[in-house]
């Protein structure tokens, strides 16, 4: 291990992700990539991303918006295999479902049995823009708008701020539900009184079962998708008010029958009572906030991220 490599290590033991410089960040990359490929083999984009950004220490995850400045090639083959037909097979394999998930994860058919699904929910619903996602409805009476990233991540960036800002002018309860939302919009969204959902999951027609499945062997070299876990089919039970039992604690399933059938009258009472004028970025709207210590570490946070990411722009 490099000197400097060590150095880097020894700074995430004190210190966030965002504290690193862009070489630094790139230095910790690279080697964090080649620790997986010793033994992963071959690995595609999603993949990738998934392991560095979505399991292991917190504080060491590279989220998706800083992943894909440091990314620009589509699959990583570890070189001593890359001539192996096994391998060559894998990667082939692997490269086909990730094709095959970038055209139908926001397609129409998709977005179809997403409002199917929840217009088991919804009263009223309508489908008000495609990109991005968005749905609005009456939920036990209350007026809602649901922004939706099927498989994707949520961060604090105009897109949010634009979609809130508009559902308090309209006096609409706003509901994000994604794969995963970022770490630093929890505090957020709890000062907002407003309400989000990991699904953890990517959801993809049930047609979609027979490819993403085919990434799996029984030979010690041929690797299954990492995240092969993360994906929900959407058959006929799954999208009739998800009954069947093996649906059971399945996140959308309880967020909308438990969680909010519970608590969206007082949340939506909060919301509408909040002294606080949502602006269409982070800063305008949490500067708002009770000046506090977490809200400066908030801010604070926030800035550390945006300097490392902006460090990458020519």
């Amino acid at each position: 291990m490099s000197k400097k490599l060590k150095e880097i290590q020894k700074k995430l033991n004190k210190q966030p992700l965002s504290s690193l410089s862009k070489e630094e960040i790139e230095l910790y990359f690279d080697h964090r990539l080649q620790n997986l490929l010793l033994s992963k083999k071959v690995l595609v984009r999603n993949e990738l991303e998934y392991l560095l950004g979505e399991t292991g220490p917190g504080n060491l995850r590279i989220e998706p918006d800083l992943f894909r400045l440091l990314v620009d090639k589509e699959s990583f083959v570890q070189s001593p295999f890359e001539s192996i037909p096994e391998i060559k097979k894998l990667k082939t394999l692997k490269e086909t479902a990730e094709k095959h998930i970038e055209k139908n994860i926001n397609a129409s058919e998709t977005q179809e049995l997403l409002i199917k699904i929840l217009d088991n929910y919804l009263k009223k619903s309508e489908v008000v823009s495609k990109e991005p996602f968005i749905i609005e409805g009456e939920l036990n009476r209350v007026p809602i708008t649901c922004l939706i990233k099927n498989g994707g991540w949520i961060f604090p960036d105009i897109e949010l701020f634009l979609f809130l800002k508009s559902s308090q002018e309209q006096k609409r309860f706003p509901i994000i539900i994604a794969k995963k939302i970022s770490g630093i919009l929890f505090p957020v969204f709890k000062g907002l009184s407003i309400m989000g959902l990991n699904t953890y999951k990517i959801l993809l027609p049930e047609k979609s079962r027979e490819i993403i499945e085919a990434v799996k062997s029984d030979e010690e070299l041929l690797r299954e998708l990492k995240y092969n876990n993360q994906f929900q089919f959407i058959d006929k039970e799954f999208v009739n008010e998800i009954i069947d039992e093996r649906y059971e604690g399945e996140p959308l399933k309880n967020f909308f029958e438990v969680i909010l059938k519970n608590h969206i009258d007082t949340y939506y009472r909060n919301f509408a009572q909040s002294k606080i004028k949502i602006a269409d970025n982070f800063m305008g709207t949490v500067s708002q906030f009770r000046k506090n210590k977490a809200t400066r570490g908030l801010i604070a946070g926030y800035e550390n991220k945006q300097n490392l990411l902006n460090s990458f722009m020519p």
